[in-house]
């Protein structure tokens, strides 16, 4: 991710301060909506294939993710995830806070999963005013090991991330626009199976927050 030293005028930012209007304005909101970019490697797996899609978000806890490949949508107790190759959909009732990860997980999670190393103020390659916020897990075992988020001083939500996860692949997410309380958004976020496809109601089950390179 290429990205430009801040000027000397910027102040140095807290990472605390940082996240708290993260969150404030990602609460501040009934549902959001952005396209998103995703690029991942590592010498394990190599170089994936880009992977473009759109994110709902409806907070606290609700979310959808649509790609080429997959559906991942989390309503209030329940998340359905569709692979449109198979036509098959799982369903899982409960237990969701620790399933997801990928590009909704840390619109939530920050808190819970990540402890803030530092943060600095910076210009972007668009000349548009930042933070970016360096994160690590709290648990060495967490799917998610270190995270890092450029933050826009504007509008107080992510324009772009990166992650590496236990397995040292490195994922780089852009977000590229923001839809704000649209109407038509707020029902995205329940799933019909398409006709014809297998529906798999998985049991329910305690298990680790899972990186989207493990799916």
């Amino acid at each position: 991710m290429v990205i430009l030293l801040g000027a000397s005028s910027l102040l140095a930012c807290d990472a605390d301060s940082v996240l708290n209007l993260l969150e404030q304005s990602v609460q501040a909101h009934k549902t959001i909506r952005t396209e998103y970019s995703r690029e991942a490697h590592s010498v394990l797996f190599g170089r994936r294939a880009p992977e473009n899609g759109t994110l709902w978000l409806g907070p606290p806890n609700r979310y959808r993710v649509e790609a080429k490949d997959q559906v991942i949508v989390r309503g209030t107790d329940t998340l359905w995830t569709y692979s449109p190759a198979s036509n098959q959909v799982t369903i899982r009732a409960g237990d969701l806070d620790s399933l997801e990860f990928g590009p909704a997980g840390f619109f939530g999670s920050l808190r819970a999963d990540f402890v803030p190393v530092d943060c600095s103020a910076i210009v972007s390659e668009n000349e548009e005013p930042q933070w970016r916020v360096r994160l690590v897990a709290k648990s060495e075992v967490a799917a998610i090991q270190r995270l890092v988020l450029w933050i826009d001083e504007s509008d107080h939500l992510p324009a772009a991330a990166e992650y590496v996860d236990y397995n040292e692949e490195t994922s780089q997410l852009r977000f590229l626009a923001y839809h704000l309380d649209q109407h038509k958004d707020a029902q995205r976020f329940t799933f019909s199976p398409p006709p014809g496809a297998e529906v798999i109601a998985l049991p329910l089950k305690k298990t680790h927050r899972k990186s989207d390179s493990d799916r």
